[in-house]
């Protein structure tokens, strides 16, 4: 047994890598730069965790979701490790200041690219050493990836701020467009590329055509009714995500419940943890559901919607079968379908007034809190997405209103062009597996003797339904003290 696998059982309790970690862990010890892509499921996380290890300073890891922070920090302290926190808004003053004061006790700091923004925190940064950049979710680095983030663009001078640490770029789907722009920006021009096939071939993939909305809801419902759970239904807006779970409770048997960006983040939590906990069979969400969910066991993803992006469309069905069993994707689709995504990306756009008010407030307000800005905006209307735009190209010295019109515009444009190619890749006749790894500059051929592929190589969906009755578990308590229980938020806990 190598040192590797030694400290793999030791502390992870697995035998033996998934394809692809084993390479990038070996090119994270030799002190080297390097980009890895390993599909949804594909265990990244272990890929910094287990070098932590092995490595004497802080491992930093910079992460876009407040839940999957949350959700790598518990799983790191339910192994026994207590030197792992997180930076974010669900510690209070007082506990964010106990993790900032104590800071060279921990060994995994889990933060967002906006906290990093800050000056003292990047000053309590300083003062220890950091063995490893890790950048989860790279391709927010990217205005061609498929979830921009502004702030992750900042990342390579913060790393120079930093001491220059090696960097680890972790990403599930990233095109060569893609790729590029995160070279650029962290500057790793002599990373090793570990780069490997975001195909999940245990995952069936399935397009059915309806009429109409009405029609698609009678199939979602027929759907989660017969197919084995647990399951998720990815919906384009809030207001369809909670509808849609309504009609599911109340014309099926299913335990159903919603999840969007727009909850109380403590009902979001709990939410996600009644579905890790299997009191939950379904949730009906947006695209804020899924990033980093510890759960494996996930049978079916139904998009109620065209995807905006080939990229987010392959993470969101990666959600399924990560515990490597058959498990099936379904995409319904209806006239009308692609006018709505166009309806939602086009709202993004500002109209003149809207962005003049924008940088007057921006121009008179001695606040730089990037943060405590966007809840500023948001209370005029202006979207968490608009607001991160905005500010971030003011910020860059965009202060004109045409300027950031252009911007803005041309990210929308940016994104319905995406849209339009995953909406053409979806209609080609032939595999549909082949046609979206194709997108990813991959090759595939199907193989009538293998797994179940796609609704054009042909499967059988009752495959894939419910064999047996659902076990009935009992529902938790109130989110404070179920999330309390879970997630112990009474205290930090003093790391040894």
């Amino acid at each position: 047994m190598t040192k590797l696998q030694q400290v793999l059982y030791q502390f992870f309790g697995f035998h033996s890598f998934k394809k692809g970690q084993e390479d990038i862990i070996r090119s994270v010890l030799s002190g080297k730069d390097t980009i890895a892509m390993l599909p949804t499921g594909g265990g990244k996380s272990l890929c910094y965790q287990l070098p932590g290890y092995m490595l004497d300073g802080m491992i930093l890891i910079v992460s876009p979701l407040l839940s999957l922070m949350e959700d790598q920090v518990q799983q790191l302290k339910a192994r026994g490790e207590k030197r792992a926190a997180a930076l974010n808004s669900m510690l209070g003053r007082q506990e964010r200041q106990f993790v900032l004061e104590h800071i060279h006790r921990y060994k995994f700091l889990y933060l967002s690219p906006e906290a990093l923004q800050s000056s003292y925190v990047l000053e309590k940064l300083k003062s220890v050493p950091i063995s490893l950049f890790v950048i989860d979710e790279a391709h927010c680095i990217s205005e061609w990836g498929h979830d921009f983030r502004p702030d992750y663009s900042k990342l390579g001078q913060l790393r120079k701020t930093l001491g220059h640490p090696p960097v680890l770029a972790l990403t599930a789907t990233a095109t060569k467009d893609t790729l590029h722009d995160v070279m650029n920006l962290l500057e790793l021009h002599h990373a090793e590329r570990h780069l490997n096939s975001v195909n999940r071939p245990n995952i069936a993939l399935k397009v059915e055509n309806t009429a109409d909305t009405a029609e698609k809801i009678d199939r979602v419902i027929q759907l989660v009714e017969n197919l084995q759970g647990p399951g998720i239904v990815y919906c384009p807006t809030r207001k369809w995500a909670e509808e849609l779970a309504e009609e599911i409770k109340n014309k099926t048997s299913s335990r159903v419940d919603y999840y969007h960006g727009g909850m109380d983040s403590g009902d979001r939590m709990l939410i996600q943890q009644q579905f890790i906990n299997n009191q939950l069979d379904v949730i009906c969400c947006t695209n804020a559901f899924g990033m980093g969910v510890d759960k494996s066991d996930i049978k079916y993803v139904i998009h109620f919607y065209l995807p905006q992006t080939a990229e987010a469309f392959m993470q969101e069905i990666g959600r399924a079968g990560r515990d490597g069993k058959p498990s099936v994707s379904i995409l319904l689709r209806a006239p009308g379908d692609f006018e709505l995504q166009e309806q939602i990306i086009q709202m993004e756009s500002l109209a003149d007034g809207e962005i003049a008010n924008v940088i007057r407030v921006l121009e008179e307000t001695e606040e730089r809190d990037e943060r405590k800005l966007r809840e500023l905006f948001m209370q005029y209307g202006i979207t968490e997405t608009q607001s991160r735009m905005i500010i971030h190209l003011f910020m860059q010295g965009k202060t004109s209103i045409d300027l950031i019109k252009r911007e803005i515009t041309y990210r929308m444009e940016l994104k319905l062009e995406k849209m339009r190619h995953v909406a053409a890749l979806l209609h080609r006749d032939g595999c549909l597996r082949q046609s979206l790894l194709a997108y990813f500059d991959e090759t595939y051929e199907p193989d009538k003797g293998s797994m179940p592929c796609c609704s054009h190589c042909g499967f059988d969906l009752s495959l894939y339904e419910q064999k047996e009755e659902r076990v009935q578990i009992a529902p938790l308590d109130g989110w404070r003290s179920e999330l309390h229980r879970i997630f112990s938020l009474k205290t930090v806990g003093e790391p040894n």
